[in-house]
């Protein structure tokens, strides 16, 4: 069925669509797989084609999806200035209104706009560079730096709120992006031995030397002697509190963590 569907969408003004019957039966199909992919298409065919939602309403067993697929269709309209009727039925839940506004609003766009490449290619920039954006900045962020780009007034409130907070933002972007560039080259080295050695001697320590819920930061053999530098988590000691504990080797029995031991000589876990 999702194969028909995305064939169908991609026929039908999304660059996906067939007569008004067609659609309803579409929308029917696409509540029925519960896809997000395709739900986020919805919004766009109510605003394309003259769809009785009523109609479908009566007919789906989704019939809460579908209330709040309609419920953001009708937030998308206000913001969006768009004069259309839509039927006296609403709902809520999880979905996502920012996804389902940015498709409808790249959708409207790819419609409007002549199907040249060129324009195609501004298109999905644009959508790339709001899902980008939307991972840093909130809606409210967002929209006053939409004002700004325009070269629009903003109000005192959103003048004040920008200096505050989205303009730091900006900053630590520019002063990170060395850093972020070396970092983003670089791999996460997972150990597995090592960690499971952590945990065991927290363990360990918990259990023989009295001490309870530790956390390992270092630790290190010297002369058959294991030296362990931890903090408590408990909440009465201070988070950079330190202790630290020295344990005779032949005092720990436990012939994996001595195995482990033998691997691992020393390590900094800060």
């Amino acid at each position: 069925m999702a194969i028909n569907i995305e064939k169908k969408l991609s026929e039908a003004g999304y660059k996906m669509f067939g007569t008004e019957k067609e659609k309803e039966e579409l929308i029917l199909s696409i509540l029925n797989t519960e896809d997000i992919r395709y739900l986020k298409a919805i919004p766009f065919l109510i605003y394309n084609y003259n769809i009785n939602l009523e109609k479908i309403y009566s007919k789906t067993k989704k019939k809460k999806l579908l209330a709040q697929i309609i419920s953001i269709t009708k937030k998308i309209f206000q913001e969006n200035q768009i004069d259309k009727p839509l039927p006296n039925i609403s709902g809520e839940g999880n979905l996502n209104e920012e996804e389902f506004e940015q498709e409808f609003k790249m959708q409207k766009l790819a419609l409007e706009k002549p199907k040249l490449m060129i324009e195609k290619q501004k298109i999905y920039a644009e959508r790339d560079l709001q899902m980008r954006l939307s991972q840093i900045f909130t809606k409210k962020e967002r929209q006053i730096m939409k004002r700004i780009l325009e070269d629009k007034p903003v109000s005192r409130t959103d003048y004040e709120y920008y200096s505050r907070k989205t303009k730091k933002k900006f900053s630590s972007i520019i002063n990170l992006q060395d850093f972020a560039k070396t970092l983003s080259s670089k791999s996460p080295k997972y150990d597995k031995d090592l960690f499971r050695l952590k945990r065991l001697l927290e363990g360990w320590l918990e259990k023989n030397d009295k001490r309870k819920e530790v956390s390992i930061q270092r630790f290190f053999i010297s002369d058959e002697t294991l030296s362990i530098f931890f903090q408590k988590k408990t909440p009465i000691h201070l988070e950079e509190q330190g202790f630290n504990t020295q344990i005779k080797l032949k005092e720990i029995k436990d012939t994996e963590i001595l195995e482990l031991l033998g691997k691992y000589k020393e390590h900094d876990f800060t």
